[in-house]
């Protein structure tokens, strides 16, 4: 009996365990291609930080840096600068600026004390090594400086005049500009091979890509250092040519275009941020543009318009123009309360765009509209590659 027991338990194991693969695939097979794309994801995210162009050349060493401009995306840089272990000297204007920027990124470390990523000791550690200055002289030893100004290329000139006088020779010197070309921004500056553009994306010091875009002038070792900062700041870096918006802003053009469509269609702005956020985003388009500002791709815009180019009047445009440039205004997509991050519906952003809606079709599923209205630049940009 015992032994008769024996081979009918083993037999109902074995079915049993034939049932829960049969399950298991089933569940699995249609992850084949997310399976693939997560792994190919891995494995080019670091082969990200040693691009073959860089390979073999030495990196400069980043002992010291400074972040010209304490504005959002500065703020942010200074952070993560901060963040990687580099002292920053943070330069503004003003005496009245430099404390509205030094308080910038102390509420980046006060924020994080309080969501618990930094204990108050680190904190404390990372603003010890952060100086200000309204002074260009002071930076007259320093490694590598970060320009973070506004986006207009008479303002960058001057910064970058400015830096080609006081500092070493052969200091690396970067742009963090969204839309510039590059090579206007160097134009004049003492040694060109030690420029390059660093640009960040907001919040600076939390996401993870870093466009590095190198100049013709641009030496092989000023792109390594780059990367090599990219590492240090646990970035992932991608080299980017010249052209209006480098990649990802390029793309994300697309995205935001598609979003503002459905608006004008009649879907509620907070219900496409939902729905991005119910995908996997962090934020949906419209919290991520109140977040890093919509005065930057308006600029971008009109820097278009008055070289003659036809660029349709957007939505965002319509709110920069009424003085909503987004958190830091109090106000872009939503409304926003003084130390408060949370969105806000708005009725003036309703009164606002009212006259540019007309309900009309939309699609079922806003997620997937959305990121296949990405795609195909993204595809495009990575056959290039």
């Amino acid at each position: 009996m015992p032994v008769l027991w024996d081979k009918q338990r083993a037999t109902i194991v074995s079915n049993e365990s034939a049932d829960i693969l049969r399950m298991l695939n089933s569940g699995f097979v249609p992850l084949a291609d997310e399976a693939a794309a997560l792994r190919h994801v891995f494995f080019a995210e670091r082969a990200a930080l040693r691009p073959a162009s860089v390979k073999g050349v030495e990196p400069k060493t980043l002992r010291t840096a400074a972040v010209v401009g304490g504005g959002t995306m500065g703020a942010g840089i200074a952070a993560a600068l901060r963040d990687g272990g580099i002292p920053v000297t943070l330069v503004e204007r003003d005496a009245e600026a430099l404390a509205r920027g030094l308080a910038n990124v102390a509420g980046i470390f006060e924020g994080a004390v309080k969501r618990g990523r930094l204990t108050e000791a680190d904190g404390a550690v990372r603003m010890a090594d952060l100086q200000g200055t309204t002074d260009y002289a002071a930076l007259d030893d320093t490694d590598l400086v970060i320009e973070a100004v506004f986006e207009e290329i008479s303002v960058k000139l001057a910064v970058f005049d400015a830096l080609g006088t006081v500092c070493r020779s052969d200091a690396i010197l970067a742009t963090n500009t969204s839309y510039l070309d590059p090579r206007a921004i160097a134009e004049g500056l003492p040694n060109p091979a030690r420029f390059i553009g660093l640009h960040f994306f907001s919040p600076a010091n939390v996401m993870k890509l870093l466009e590095i875009v190198p100049t013709p002038d641009t030496s092989p070792e000023t792109l390594a250092t780059g990367f090599a900062l990219a590492a240090r700041l646990r970035k992932i870096p991608v080299q980017a040519g010249i052209c209006d918006g480098f990649i990802g802003n390029r793309i994300l053009k697309r995205y935001r275009a598609a979003a503002e469509d459905l608006v004008r269609k009649g879907v509620p702005i907070a219900g496409v941020d939902a729905a991005m956020r119910a995908y996997g985003f962090a934020m949906g388009p419209f919290e991520a543009q109140d977040l890093g500002g919509l005065d930057i791709a308006f600029l971008q815009r009109e820097g278009s318009r008055g070289r003659g180019e036809d660029v349709p009047e957007t939505l965002g445009d319509l709110l920069v123009r009424a003085g909503r440039k987004g958190q830091k205004t109090g106000g872009g997509w939503y409304d926003y309360v003084q130390g408060d991050r949370a969105p806000r519906s708005s009725p003036a952003v309703a009164q606002l765009l009212a006259a540019a809606l007309t309900p009309g079709e939309t699609p079922s599923d806003i997620a997937e509209h959305l990121v296949a209205e990405m795609a195909p630049k993204a595809r495009l940009f990575s056959a290039r590659a």
